[in-house]
């Protein structure tokens, strides 16, 4: 007769283990350091617009199109849209205010 109080395999358990801990820590770091090259790109913002295009079946799908002043636009190819997206906000100027500064006033002041 088997014993039912032996372990069949790995138990499930909601705390990580130090190996997983030190795993999560060190992908962390990567991608911190990831994003750390991705600012320093070199070059000024000669791009005033920018937007992400989607090509199923290609290697890198997510394409990043910057329109310039006076001349085309620039392609870049990225794996995820995150990347491409962010590449777009490293490259492009910060949108001006959408609200006029009338709005920002204390209560009751006209």
């Amino acid at each position: 007769m088997q014993d039912s109080r032996k372990p069949t395999g790995k138990s499930f358990t909601a705390f990580s283990s130090a190996a997983e801990e030190a795993q999560t820590k060190r992908d962390k770091a990567e991608a911190k350091r990831e994003e750390q090259e991705w600012d320093n790109e070199g070059g000024h913002m000669s791009s005033n617009a920018g937007r992400v295009i989607h090509r199923p079946g290609a290697d890198l799908p997510y394409v990043a199109i910057l329109t310039r002043d006076g001349s085309g636009c620039t392609e870049r190819s990225f794996a995820t849209m995150r990347e491409a997206e962010a590449f777009i906000k490293r490259n492009t100027p910060v949108p001006g205010r959408t609200l006029s500064g009338l709005y920002d006033r204390d209560p009751g002041e006209s």
